[in-house]
């Protein structure tokens, strides 16, 4: 069952159990489950979580929870709400600076942001599928699925969901490979969305990947999460091109392995190879936009933006409001000098992903290179803000702050960027919007930290 929205989930008609993560709440018996242990929780909590769950996707007032906690009285229960609100996100572990859970809308109330779905306790088998272990329950296949479909949307709303989904795949079958290499994939895209920080983001990254390869050497799916853990995290360019081609040893027709190794020969400057993964994995999967969108990304890299652009109204065609293809759109359109139309494809990609600081920071720099300098300043005050409440990668403000003409500035925050472990440092080496700074040398001793200089004859010797 899908977030209800505004449908209530009453007691005569709706569900009884619902699931988010690795959660489980019994409306009738008033409990709260985690991986099948009982969290205790007390009576009003309990009723913020049970209203927010009847609502979730939907911002629940303070006035609202009010009233459902306290009817009929007329005082002031602001720091009574307040206990209770911490009192739950205690207890699932959540936060209000990091939600998986309850987000805070200041002035307004909360909203509960993670799928939502009803429990079902019906069991199938289910036949071997090629290169992957079997389930033990069909609930935990679709779970799996479900989490890689969300998890192909690249939105911030649909990546919670698809952590969701994994979640609820290992509790049901705690030895799913698959599903740990999902989750593991899914905290990859939380440090490049800026869901979380880096370090907290790879940490989580990596042990579900050590997990999902100890548990099968043999699946694929494995060894390609943790080639891109090896890629994002460590820098270890060598380890990681050793996972994607142990993965294609093992399956040569995996979509994901030919993408991801792609990506990661994009990122060495070697574009005839990488151009020729790209495609092999179109070819096995004509209808992934986030390998449709990437490949429009890869031809940026190689500085063929008509091919960027072709690959991109491709993707577009398909889903107008998919903002990663509109982001590259406008990257491929601004590198052409198509200011007007490269301002418009990020306006549209800020807006479609709901005001991401990578899309925000990205129309910032087209704004300062296209003599809007005032609109650029602010956004980035827009960001240094929104730090106070999120990761906001340096590596971006220092994009602004290069187009802006400010040199110094924006080598300070690479090298900040790097103290962090920014996952998007991968790319300094390929990106052409650093290209004022890119003779500068603390510019070359980041590349030479992150190993990125020597990287092209050390991969080719394996």
């Amino acid at each position: 069952m899908s977030a209800p929205g505004n449908n209530s989930l009453g007691r005569v008609y709706g569900p009884w159990k619902l699931r988010f993560g690795t959660f489980e709440v019994d409306l009738r018996n008033r409990e709260l489950r985690n991986r099948g242990i009982r969290i205790r929780l007390q009576e009003k909590p309990f009723r913020i979580l049970e209203l927010l769950l009847e609502r979730a996707g939907d911002v629940v007032t303070r006035e609202e929870l009010v009233q459902r906690l306290w009817p009929y009285l007329h005082v002031n229960f602001e720091r009574s709400l307040n206990t209770a609100v911490n009192s739950l996100r205690e207890a699932l572990g959540d936060s209000s600076r990091h939600c998986r859970f309850i987000e805070t809308r200041p002035g307004l109330g909360y909203r509960f942001v993670a799928h939502v779905e009803e429990v079902s306790d019906i069991t199938f088998s289910l036949p071997a599928a090629a290169n992957t272990v079997t389930p033990t329950t069909f609930g935990t296949y679709e779970d799996y699925l479900k989490g890689r479909h969300f998890y192909e949307k690249m939105s911030e709303d649909d990546l919670r969901k698809s952590v969701a989904h994994f979640e609820s795949a290992i509790v049901q079958d705690a030895y799913y490979a698959p599903a740990y290499a999902g989750l593991a994939d899914a905290y990859t895209s939380f440090a490049f969305f800026g869901m979380l920080p880096p370090v907290e983001a790879g940490s989580k990254a990596k042990a579900l990947a050590m997990k999902a390869l100890q548990m099968d050497t043999a699946l694929p799916e494995a060894h390609t999460t943790f080639a891109l853990v090896k890629a994002s995290f460590e820098w270890d360019w060598a380890a990681a091109e050793m996972g994607y081609r142990r993965a294609l040893e093992l399956n040569p027709n995996y979509a994901d392995a030919h993408h991801r190794y792609a990506m990661l020969l994009s990122r060495m400057g070697r574009t005839t190879d990488a151009i020729r993964q790209i495609r092999r994995a179109q070819e096995l999967n004509p209808l992934s936009l986030t390998i449709s969108t990437e490949a429009g990304w890869i031809f940026c890299m190689a500085q063929d933006f008509p091919s960027a652009i072709e690959q991109c109204w491709k993707v577009l065609g398909i889903e107008p409001a998919f903002a990663p293809a509109q982001y590259t759109l406008g990257l491929a359109y601004e590198r052409l000098g198509m200011m007007e139309e490269a301002i418009t494809e990020f306006e549209n990609a800020r807006t479609c992903s709901g005001n991401n600081p990578v899309m925000a920071a990205a129309l910032a720099h087209a704004y300062a290179v296209g003599g809007m300098s005032d609109e650029a300043v602010d956004i980035l005050r827009v960001l240094e803000e929104t730090s106070k409440g999120r990761y906001v990668s340096s590596y971006w403000t220092s994009m602004i702050w290069t187009g802006l003409g400010a040199h110094d500035r924006a080598l300070d925050e690479i090298e900040n960027a790097c103290k962090h472990r920014d996952v998007w440092l991968t790319w300094l080496h390929a990106e052409p919007r650093f290209h004022p700074i890119r003779s500068q040398a603390r510019f070359g001793h980041v590349l030479k930290l992150l190993g990125l200089i020597q990287a092209d004859s050390a991969i080719c010797k394996l």
